[in-house]
């Protein structure tokens, strides 16, 4: 008789919409401008601290910048604040909100510089590939005033700001105006 298992009764999971009260379009209201507003902190929050990284990266260049001892040297760590800066620059002008098609109205100057930040993302790319090859191609002499490893911090910072730039993009609470339902209630 050990192998005889007894068998349960099956229940029914508890249906959630019975115990679930219904938001009027009031509450509706006050709960998207409450989320909304919380996305907006925290996205404020995330510029700050996403913009101030590259910035105080920056620093591990200025030695080298100053006292570079060649000139081959002195050209790959202006690149990498250049690129520090560029990628702070991104992550500042990125929006907090994702564009809507058609809001913006379309003039000369707004069109050149919305063609200056499409260019400037894969230029600041080039460069930090260019800072990656030239880690694997440059020595660690001990004339060197900065260690190769630092031609990295770079890439990493822009890749780690496209991806703080496509996390904030990512929620769109305006969203939930579409989802919202109209309630007639009493």
């Amino acid at each position: 008789m050990a192998g005889v298992r007894l068998r349960k009764a099956f229940r029914y999971p508890e249906d959630d919409d019975e115990n679930r009260e219904e938001l009027d379009d009031e509450e509706q209201e006050q709960l998207i401008e409450q989320l909304q507003r919380q996305n907006d902190a925290r996205n404020a929050q995330y510029h700050i601290i996403f913009t101030s990284i590259p910035l105080v990266s920056t620093i591990a260049f200025l030695p080298s910048i100053f006292s570079a001892s060649s000139l081959t040297e002195w050209f790959l760590s202006l690149f990498g604040v250049l690129s520090l800066l560029g990628t702070a620059y991104t992550m500042r002008l990125s929006p907090l909100h994702p564009d809507r098609k058609g809001k913006k109205p379309i003039t000369a100057e707004n069109e050149r510089i919305a063609r200056l930040h499409s260019a400037l993302l894969p230029v600041n790319g080039a460069v930090c590939l260019l800072l990656a090859v030239a880690y694997f191609f440059v020595g660690t002499g001990s004339t060197s005033t900065i260690r190769p490893v630092l031609y990295l911090i770079p890439g990493a910072m822009l890749a780690a700001i496209l991806l703080a730039r496509e996390t904030i993009l990512s929620v769109d609470i305006s969203a939930l105006k579409d989802l919202q339902y109209e309630y007639k209630g009493a």
